[in-house]
């Protein structure tokens, strides 16, 4: 008999398939969430929120993405069947709303409808020596420390409160409102009072800025004369980008004193965590010298814009991003060249930010599998954010080795146009290259087309990427085409006639097309040089 495959990997455990899992667990008391003892506590607390479901869900998908980075053992089929099976969701969601009692019995039933049913996944349960009765147990401790890692949310306070208090306390309040109410009241003066959810703010970004000095040491970028060697060592041989890619002849100047700012982080953000990040780096180091920010844009540096933004990605210590609602294309395109190239990097996603599929899976890359979510009032708002120190490492295959090129179309209602009118002309040219689209078209739903693992992988290992670069096209294309930018990978950008672009790549070449049939006719004229270099 030959090995016994693994029945999904880590890359195929997706952000998506967890966070279905956590709707799974929700769906039988989404309706009854008022009537259930964490329902009736955030009520009585003025917690309640429109958005609550979907808070809660996120926790939950983030629980489940630490349990399997935790027992990566376990990262099987039917052990993610075994989570969503009605009867295993329904007892895990009664448990962390209302605090009703795991039934062991169902549990088991639905062990062995699932185990039982796999013979691939019992078999590897057997030779691993695993415990499936530990499977639920061991999933709520997971879900605990997450709660913990969030207790400057109300909400979360009051989700491992229901946790962590006694059975017999548990019953009082669930017995009599008047003994609810006053728990509550205890509760918001201890607990969740104001101070008490500082002080956790600021314990969690101590932990963080610990986190990204592990990051950081692991990359030998703490110490100032070590950092200089591994900067050093970055450059030599000179990175392909400005050895003879887009970047070419730029002189690149080592500054190991300072730290990449992304464009459009807000002074007030960034203000509340400077000191704490200088303050854990200069420990770590054993220096009184705190690292200087040096924000995108903050002197010419000669050349494109965006190459003196690549040296200050390849030459700083690391970088920090801010994802905003606001969805600026540039910060996309920036955090594409740090994952390219590599690179640790600090990210601060705004909890409304909607960001492109690819990333939900990026907490993969965060110690402890899980950004962290946190609150504090900012320049006198509630600024939510989630956080997490991260370092995107993948092993790559051989450049260009595969007989295809990605077109990103932009994400737009005419991408089918933009890609016929390109796939058309060059597949009647170069019949033996396939066009692999950025385009999330085929997804399943709650699952995105692309893997950050896999878009890094096919724009390596594609011969050329073509780009639509309109200011209108999403973020996952921007993302792409700084992924091909710190990979050093050919690319053509192209815009429609009239359209604006990103600060990042103005002044840059970029060809221009008028309308689709024009875009047809040129596209293979215009860029013969480029492809019959790049094509074969």
């Amino acid at each position: 008999m030959g090995p016994i495959p693994e029945s999904f990997t880590a890359a195929a455990l997706t952000a998506g398939i967890l966070t279905n899992i956590a709707a799974d667990i929700l769906e039988h008391h989404a309706k009854a969430l008022e009537d259930t003892l964490v329902g009736r506590m955030l009520k009585w607390a003025g917690l309640i929120e429109p958005n609550f479901d979907d808070r809660l869900r996120d926790t939950l998908s983030k629980a489940l993405g630490l349990y399997f980075e935790t027992y990566p053992e376990y990262r099987l089929t039917g052990i993610t069947a075994f989570f969503r099976d009605p009867a295993v969701a329904q007892q895990i969601g009664g448990y962390i709303l209302d605090r009703k009692p795991i039934d062991s019995s169902e549990i088991q039933k639905a062990l062995a409808r699932h185990l039982g049913s796999d013979a691939i996944t019992e078999l590897l349960l057997e030779q691993r020596g695993l415990e499936p009765e530990r499977i639920v147990p061991d999933f709520l401790e997971c879900y605990r420390r997450v709660l913990n890692q969030q207790l400057t949310v109300p909400q979360m306070g009051i989700l491992l409160e229901v946790l962590e208090q006694t059975d017999t306390l548990v019953a009082e309040i669930q017995a009599s409102e008047a003994r609810l109410k006053d728990y509550i009241a205890q509760l918001l003066k201890s607990r969740l009072s104001p101070d008490a959810r500082s002080a956790a703010y600021q314990a969690s970004q101590q932990e963080l800025a610990a986190d990204l000095t592990a990051e950081m040491d692991a990359a030998g970028l703490i110490k100032p004369d070590q950092a200089v060697e591994t900067i050093r060592a970055r450059l030599q041989p000179l990175p392909a980008l400005f050895a003879d890619g887009l970047c070419k002849g730029r002189p690149l100047h080592i500054a190991a004193d300072e730290y990449f700012v992304s464009h459009g982080l807000d002074p007030d953000t960034l203000l509340d965590w400077r000191q704490t990040l200088a303050e854990a780096l200069a420990h770590a180091a054993g220096t009184q010298e705190p690292l200087k920010p040096y924000f995108s844009g903050d002197t010419l540096l000669g050349g494109f814009r965006l190459c003196g933004i690549s040296e200050k990605l390849c030459a700083t210590r690391f970088s920090v991003f801010l994802l905003p609602p606001s969805q600026d294309r540039s910060i996309y395109l920036e955090l594409g060249i740090a994952i390219g190239l590599g690179a640790p990097f600090f990210l601060i996603q705004h909890y409304e930010a909607d960001i492109p599929p690819v990333l939900e899976g990026l907490g993969r890359y965060t110690r402890g599998g899980l950004f962290r979510t946190m609150c504090r009032e900012i320049a006198g708002q509630i600024e939510e954010y989630n956080f997490g120190a991260v370092r995107f490492v993948t092993e790559l295959s051989t450049a260009g080795s595969e007989p295809k090129y990605l077109i990103a179309p932009g994400g737009l209602i005419e991408d089918e146009d933009f890609e016929f009118a390109i796939t058309k002309t060059i597949g009647s040219r170069y019949s033996h290259l396939e066009a692999v689209s950025l385009t999330e078209r085929g997804e399943t739903v709650g699952e995105p087309s692309w893997m950050l693992e896999q878009l890094v992988t096919t724009i390596h290992t594609s011969r050329f990427g073509i780009y639509r670069v309109d200011e209108d096209c999403s973020t996952t294309t921007f993302l792409a085409l700084g992924i091909s930018i710190g990979l050093n990978r050919p690319l053509l950008m192209v815009r429609r006639v009239g359209k604006e672009i990103p600060l990042d790549i103005r002044g840059m070449g970029i060809y221009q097309f008028p309308n689709f049939v024009t875009l047809r006719r040129q596209v293979v004229q215009y860029h013969q040089s480029f492809l019959e270099r790049h094509a074969r």
